[in-house]
């Protein structure tokens, strides 16, 4: 197999990157037209190179990005270029909208209304009328009643830690945000420095380097999920690539292939469910051990970037 993929011109983008890993893991050659977010240096292709290999390619792979600052994000110009339309699958991986734009205030309406999450416009219908297929991270049930088929985030290779745990986990909750104007993760903060100061191991820190941020989750027995500016984010595969009990704020976007609440995660939708649970679970530490297993367990049958181009490759020829 074959694949052409126009992706944003080196800006770090997770599900950019989640999917040209999955394709390599999936030993599907692969040409591009930007480097970053894993494209191997060998696989990138001039505009004119890659027009000329999309003729004889299975798919078009238009992968989003966000234009921000030096980054241009993705050239429609090229997807139109290449004039493949009936093999081109366009993957939208923004949030807030369609180019990850924030109005005024929406960040901070959107805490008391989380359907002011998903702005406007929420669908590129340029790329919706001229794609076969439209797959998107912040999928709505609504969304998909148009035919877009929602993708999520899976875990990558860089999140799963090298360290080996040579003893029991010494953490009892670790909940380390980059930003919390999000979701409940101000909250979450809160009630965690709440439990340090009843005498709990509680790790909050943020600013961490990558290899010991995984560490602690490693060694936590919960690891707190809460929104971003997507329902989705990168926060939830690592803490489940790394076996610690991963408590979720829940999602209202779809969730294809989802865990289960007390079997394999910890789900909860307010803060105030947030702390009872927390409470719950400290007091059965055992149960914690067998959560973060089996979402680990979970993780790697439906959730790795090798996962994530299987399901796309499997919903496009259904």
């Amino acid at each position: 197999m074959k694949i052409a993929a126009i992706t944003p011109y080196k800006k770090p983008d997770y599900l950019v990157e989640t999917v040209i890993e999955g394709i390599y893991k999936n030993n599907i050659e692969l040409k591009c037209s930007c480097p970053g977010n894993g494209v191997h240096k060998e696989d990138i292709l001039s505009s004119k190179d890659l027009i000329e290999y999309s003729k004889t390619a299975d798919y078009i792979f238009a992968i989003w990005g966000k234009q921000k600052g030096i980054y241009p994000g993705i050239n429609y110009n090229l997807v139109k270029e290449i004039n493949q339309p009936q093999k081109t699958i366009y993957i939208d991986g923004s949030e807030w909208n369609c180019h990850a734009q924030t109005y005024s205030n929406q960040v901070v309406m959107a805490k008391q209304n989380p359907q002011l999450r998903k702005g406007t416009p929420w669908i590129n219908e340029d790329m919706y009328s001229y794609c076969n297929f439209y797959f998107k991270r912040e999928c709505y049930p609504e969304d998909k009643k148009r035919g877009i088929i929602p993708l999520l985030f899976g875990a990558v290779d860089k999140n799963f830690s090298g360290y080996e745990l040579l003893e029991d986990k010494t953490i009892d909750i670790f909940c380390s945000f980059g930003q919390v104007n999000d979701g409940l993760r101000l909250e979450a903060t809160q009630i965690c420095q709440k439990l340090k100061t009843e005498g709990y191991n509680v790790v909050t820190e943020s600013n961490l380097d990558y290899e010991t941020f995984k560490k602690y989750i490693l060694s936590s027995y919960i690891s707190i999920d809460a929104w971003g500016g997507g329902d989705c984010c990168a926060r939830l595969w690592e803490i489940l690539a790394n076996k610690s009990c991963a408590f979720m704020q829940e999602y209202n976007i779809l969730f294809p292939n989802d865990f289960t609440d007390g079997k394999n995660i910890v789900k909860y939708n307010t803060s105030e469910e947030l702390e009872n649970k927390l409470r719950y679970y400290l007091n059965n530490k055992d149960k914690c051990l067998k959560i973060g297993q089996k979402g680990y367990e979970h993780l790697i049958q439906h959730h790795t970037s090798k996962k994530r181009v299987e399901y796309i490759l499997n919903k496009i020829n259904e």
